[in-house]
């Protein structure tokens, strides 16, 4: 029997864009001020936790959740002059925090204390030092919301927060070598639009100089500096993967000058000591290549060759660079479905030097300088290896761990592919514990992502561990729309192809069923903004299909998603609503105008969002909840709002949001968690 919903009342809004009909039944549900709007919030928020917490065995997935987040875990450690930088946390439910030792030996401190960066509810997301370690500049969140991330600049001896740049939202921070200056991106003051700034610490703000930027709401800059020399500047039209690459030579004349190369990303541009350019380009190569340019006699940049060729089907994601002048090295980051690689090459002409022996098939990230100019420090995790610090040693492709490392070596890791209903073969990975005596079919979960030219990659998860170490199944599909398999996989399921993106997640449930991994009444599907796009619109395609979705923070209503939040930088992804086949295809698969009457029942679904999203407004959740209660067989339909948190999710509720996902999940899939013990 399903529950009594609250009342929600339903308006004859239609409208006629390019001549097709679209239904909006509930848009007075987009005003969050509106009275109506918030006290129909506040009953749904009543009723979602009216279910949620008589779920059973709650108990028994925090006691397995905070069995395995426990440990404490760090970032790699970024040197400047004596000291040493990091984030660490004392485990993975709980914030990052700033540490420093101020000598290679000495213990580990807070850098300064929270209140000085927002209070009880900051979460730290981008910190940078100065090169001898004097100042940290430090970009924040309160309460999840990312609107403005204020750029602060901490005096490290001081402890305390000596200045702060409020218009920047999320930005590279690139400090000259004296300390007494930086580049950064922040929104114009006096103008729409963005650019890169020069400041100076002790000077007002709006005293910055402007180096590079447009009228452009969306555009975004990313930016790296070389040499105390070289300024790098990647500006990108919203999520588009089309760049354009800017230098500036500060020992010239500190113009900004344009290079006639595209597909590129500041993270894959490096300049050596002599001023010759690399760059990862997927210009002539979907999969990547490395190219190099030296500068010419007026210092700039025109004739490129390879260096590294593409290598398909791995994709070239970043090269980093070891060594000293003269004997420099190039260190390639690849993935295969999501997998990382790393070779060592030879810088001037490539040549394969070693192969860097990774501990397992993971993901390898935040590569970083050492005091050694042979060894790098690189992030490394894997779905059963939580977060942890490795050296690299470049000359022989060593990799050590800078601490003790477990593994949950009882979960079996399995890579496979299935074909989607065009043939195409899609890449996943299966998370069980081992069985004997053949295959039983198990309550399963399954996931993708599916964006934005964004990998899955693997990682140490502990509520999808949870699962599984309860006897669940967890799937993980690389649906096209995603990074997986090369650029043209993300083209495949971008725009007018993002319905590819829907199809294949199709194709990974029938898979699992055929393949006796699960039954359609324990199968689940979960997913998270662009991939709670793809779930619900696979749940309101195929209900009966799926016994239990779990959706947060997605866009759902596609033909008003350019309005709110960061919508307008995501027409490149899923096509301009002022285009009628753009349009066509958006109501294709747009969730909210696809709930249609039909005989079945729902499956059981759980919409959360973060009350503070500044990403994707909470308005489409709440305007897809309403539509789905209207059809009130089956479900339930509940809409969980958190307040104090935003779109990228963490902090306070995280045990709390993760215990109520899994309980809902598994209650309508017949797994069950042991509340005993």
């Amino acid at each position: 029997m399903s529950p009594v919903y609250p009342e929600c009342p339903r308006t004859e809004r239609i409208e006629l864009v390019h001549g097709l009909r679209v239904d909006d039944p509930y848009r007075w549900l987009e005003d969050p001020l509106c009275p109506a709007a918030r006290d129909w919030v506040a009953a749904q928020q009543a009723l979602a936790e009216v279910h949620l917490n008589g779920l059973p065995g709650q108990s028994g997935i925090r006691r397995l959740l905070r069995g395995l987040v426990t440990g404490p875990t760090a970032s790699p450690v970024k040197p400047a002059g004596a000291r040493r930088f990091r984030v660490g946390r004392s485990s993975a439910l709980r914030r990052w925090t700033l540490q420093v030792a101020d000598e290679p030996d000495a213990p580990w401190r807070a850098v300064v204390d929270t209140a000085q960066l927002g209070g009880d509810g900051v979460t730290v997301r981008r910190w940078q030092p100065s090169p001898a370690g004097r100042y940290l500049a430090v970009q924040t969140t309160v309460d999840g919301a990312e609107d403005i991330t204020p750029l602060n600049v901490v005096d490290v001896a001081a402890r305390r927060v000596v200045e702060t740049s409020p218009l920047t939202r999320y930005s590279s921070v690139c400090w000259l070598a004296d300390e007494r200056s930086y580049y950064y991106a922040r929104r114009h003051l006096d103008r729409p639009g963005s650019g890169v700034y020069l400041h100076r610490v002790g000077h007002p703000w709006i005293t910055d100089q402007l180096v590079t930027g447009d009228d452009e709401p969306v555009t975004r800059y990313h930016l790296a500096l070389w040499h105390d020399r070289w300024l790098v500047v990647c500006r990108r039209h919203g999520t588009s993967r089309d760049t354009t690459l800017l230098v500036a030579d500060r020992h010239a004349d500190g113009e900004v000058r344009g290079l006639e190369l595209t597909g590129t990303s500041v993270g894959g541009v490096l300049v050596d000591h002599g001023g010759r350019l690399f760059a990862v380009t997927t210009e002539g190569a979907r999969f990547g290549r490395l190219v190099a340019a030296d500068p010419d006699a007026d210092g700039a940049w025109r004739s490129w060759r390879t260096v590294l060729p593409e290598q398909p089907p791995s994709v070239l994601t970043s090269v980093s660079l070891a060594g000293v002048e003269g004997a420099e090295r190039l260190v390639a980051s690849r993935t295969l479905d999501g997998y990382s690689s790393l070779t060592v090459h030879d810088a001037t002409d490539g040549r394969l030097l070693t192969d860097v022996r990774l501990p397992g098939p993971g993901t390898v990230s935040a590569v970083n300088p050492t005091d050694h100019p042979f060894v790098l420090a690189v992030s490394y995790t894997d779905w059963v290896t939580p977060l942890s610090v490795w050296r690299v040693d470049v000359r022989t492709g060593d990799m050590t761990p800078t601490e003790a490392v477990t593994r949950r070596d009882e979960v079996e890791v399995l890579r496979t592919s299935y074909p989607s209903d065009d043939g195409t073969e899609v890449p996943m990975t299966i998370l069980a514990l081992r069985q004997r005596g053949g295959r039983r079919p198990r309550p399963t979960v399954l996931t993708c992502y599916g964006g934005f030219g964004i990998t899955f990659r693997p990682g140490f998860q502990p509520d999808a561990l949870t699962w599984v170490l309860a006897g669940g199944v967890m799937a993980i599909a690389g649906v096209r729309g995603g990074g997986e398999r090369g650029r043209q996989w993300h083209l495949d399921g971008a725009g007018p192809h993002k319905p590819n993106a829907v199809r294949d997640l199709h194709a990974a449930g029938d898979h699992l069923v055929r393949r006796r991994w699960t039954r359609r009444p324990q199968l689940a599907l979960l997913g998270g903004s662009n991939g709670g796009l793809v779930v619900t619109a696979a749940t309101v395609q195929r209900p009966k299909a799926y016994a239990a979705v779990s959706s947060a923070g997605a866009p759902l209503d596609m033909v008003r998603y350019e309005r709110w939040g960061l919508g307008r930088a995501w027409r490149a992804e899923y096509g301009d609503v002022r285009d009628l086949a753009a349009l066509a295809t958006l109501l294709s698969y747009s969730p909210y105008h696809n709930v249609r009457p039909q005989r079945g029942r729902l499956p059981a679904m759980l919409f959360t969002t973060g009350e503070n999203d500044t990403r994707v407004d909470p308005a489409h959740s709440r305007k897809m909840v309403a539509a789905l209660q209207h059809r009130t067989s089956g479900g339930p339909v509940l809409l969980r709002v958190t307040p104090g948190t935003g779109h990228v999710g963490g902090g306070r509720e995280s045990e709390a949001l993760a215990t109520a996902m899994l309980a809902f999940l598994a209650w309508h899939t017949g797994l069950r968690f042991d509340d005993d013990g």
